[in-house]
């Protein structure tokens, strides 16, 4: 039986973190070895992870989620990895559904299959993983995948390819996908195998990292896209799907942090809107300015029936 490393990187979610250990636990595939990574923690990851003992615990100082995962990869010994948020769930059937994924597709770059919302009320995705023409193509157009512990990788490509990019802050998840897809052809066998946990200090939360990264992301592929006509309208088709997705939940943010008065907040939220996004910001504009052109028309309306 081949050995499944399941990476956890941990950065303020150890009260997460028991529910993560224990749904790997409860995996129906029985060969897999659990590795906790401590990037730096304030919270203590260490003492939940010794009511373990079979899970492996490693700290480092603060650098990120990917260089965690990345730490982990180097400290695991298993075939296949998965790398799971602390703060996130698998489903039993996880493994076994992957590695069987692999074993009908053995030059797939990477396994994957689909997750669903908990934690909050009213989280819901639409999973279409439908090549056009190819997975690169689809990738370029949105991450269909969505978080990472829907993915089973093997060892040896996810070496060959260079692991995670630790310059990014956020979407080295996504980076990664693009990356391999490039190279190898990925497959998505659409059973769901993990939940994804909805809270507003999770990391996609900050939408104005999320657009600014995402976009990064996808500037990244200009130099693989350049000959091919159908990746370059993948591409231009990509950018302002990116933009959508982030920007209502941007321009709330902005708002909040106005009216809470987190000026520093506000005001770099409005720049990365500003230069990766202008149009939403317009948006924002136009609302405001349209509520004051209303008031104004009401306020006299009011005076002329006095």
């Amino acid at each position: 039986m081949v050995l499944v490393s399941i990476i956890i990187p941990c950065y303020a979610q150890a009260a997460f973190l028991p529910e993560a250990i224990d749904s790997v636990l409860a995996q129906t595939y029985p060969h897999y070895e659990i590795v906790v990574v401590d990037d730096g923690s304030p919270d203590d990851p260490l003492q939940v992870v010794k009511r373990y003992a079979s899970v492996r615990y490693l700290r480092q100082n603060n650098r990120g989620v990917a260089s965690a995962r990345n730490s982990g990869i180097q400290a695991s010994i298993g075939e296949y990895l998965v790398f799971l948020d602390a703060d996130d769930r698998l489903l039993p059937n996880h493994l076994q559904t992957n590695l069987k994924a692999f074993q009908e597709h053995p030059d797939a770059g990477f396994v994957c299959g689909d997750y669903r919302w908990f934690g909050a009320e009213g989280n819901w995705h639409v999973h279409d993983c439908r090549p056009s023409p190819d997975h690169y193509a689809t990738l370029l157009r949105r991450n269909f995948i969505g978080p990472p512990h829907v993915v089973m990788f093997e060892r040896q490509i996810l070496q060959k390819v260079g692991g995670f990019r630790e310059d990014l802050v956020s979407s080295e998840d996504p980076e990664l996908y693009l990356r391999i897809a490039r190279a190898y052809p990925i497959y998505c066998h659409h059973e769901v195998i993990a939940e994804y946990r909805r809270h507003g200090a999770q990391a996609s939360q900050k939408f104005d990292v999320m657009l600014k990264t995402s976009l990064t992301v996808l500037r990244l592929q200009r130099d693989h896209i350049k000959q091919n006509p159908v990746y370059r309208e993948a591409y231009n088709n990509g950018i302002p799907f990116r933009q959508r997705l982030y920007e209502g939940g941007l321009q709330e943010q902005i708002v909040r942090d106005i009216k809470t008065q987190r000026w520093h907040r506000a005001t770099e939220a409005l720049f990365v809107l500003l230069r990766y996004h202008p149009r939403g910001l317009a948006s924002i504009l136009w609302s405001k300015l349209r509520k004051i052109i209303l008031g104004i028309a009401s306020g006299s309306a009011s005076a002329r029936s006095d």
